[in-house]
């Protein structure tokens, strides 16, 4: 079997649960989407839009408010655009009020935590340039053909040359867990491989409550390295008994069974 690009995604998934990655990766089926992964994806979204926002038209006396105004504006309609996805849910009204106004929040906290720093820069500056500068480069694509892993780094900070590169959060977890340091290894990688050097520091940004970094030195980039490795290792073959249950509390080996025993109704039917 040819040997697949990985992803930080698909490498912590793999050692959740080999038989949950055969399924996915191998054998191609899919879960129905969570209320979690649909709101992850707006509101990565509408911070894409955020940083994508021309500044020209923005009162240069009232930027704070204006801001935050637009933002909450960008979020609304990615949430009605995603309604379609939001209804096969089929939360009650409740429910997804719920989890509106929980997003809501979380690009709150952030949004006050990314304004001080535009107010700071302006004192120094202008407006224009102080969104500009502070505002990160965002969802930018790394592939790394020798390491066989590639990764969208949702948002790459400069500041007075150090580097940083962030992973954003909307999940309730708010530490640094052994998946988020392979991930953000594997990024430090990628960004070392293209660039020739390490990036200063890596991090999650919990969206609910604040940021949290690694500091990126050879060890970590080494972790990354043996990681990419592994996977390559232990998926070369395509046969399912190679790649056993592992009993973990996120197994998600009983739902892709009933996508499974689905499929396979239909085709008789």
């Amino acid at each position: 079997m040819p040997q697949r690009i990985q992803s930080p995604s698909s490498i912590n998934y793999y050692n959740m649960c080999p038989r949950c990655y055969y399924y996915r990766y191998i054998g191609k089926l899919s879960l129905d989407p969570s209320i979690h992964l649909i709101r992850g994806k707006i509101v990565h979204k509408a911070l894409e839009d955020f940083f994508d926002l021309k500044t020209d038209g923005i009162d240069k006396e009232h930027y704070e408010i204006e801001l935050n105004i637009i933002l909450q504006s960008i979020f609304k309609q990615r949430w009605e655009e995603s309604k379609d996805q939001l209804d096969e849910l089929k939360l009650d009204e409740k429910q997804e009020k719920y989890f509106f106004e929980e997003s809501v929040n979380m690009l709150n906290n952030w949004f006050n935590r990314f304004i001080k720093k535009v107010i700071t820069r302006e004192e120094k500056t202008n407006f224009k340039e102080a969104f500009d500068t502070a505002k990160p480069q965002t969802e930018v694509h790394f592939i790394s053909e020798e390491h066989k892993v590639q990764g969208y780094i949702d948002a790459i900070e400069e500041v007075a040359g150090d580097v940083s590169l962030i992973d954003y959060k909307t999940s309730r977890m708010d530490h640094m867990t052994d998946e988020y340091r392979l991930q953000l290894a594997i990024y430090a990688l990628l960004y070392n491989e293209k660039y020739g050097k390490h990036p200063n520091s890596v991090g999650i940004d919990f969206l609910r409550k604040n940021k949290k970094y690694l500091k990126v030195d050879q060890e970590l980039i080494d972790h990354a390295i043996e990681q990419c490795r592994l996977i390559q290792e232990k998926t070369k073959t395509d046969n399912i008994e190679d790649y056993p249950q592992s009993g973990h509390r996120f197994c998600e080996c009983s739902k892709y069974m009933d996508v499974l025993e689905k499929t396979t109704l239909n085709k008789y039917f």
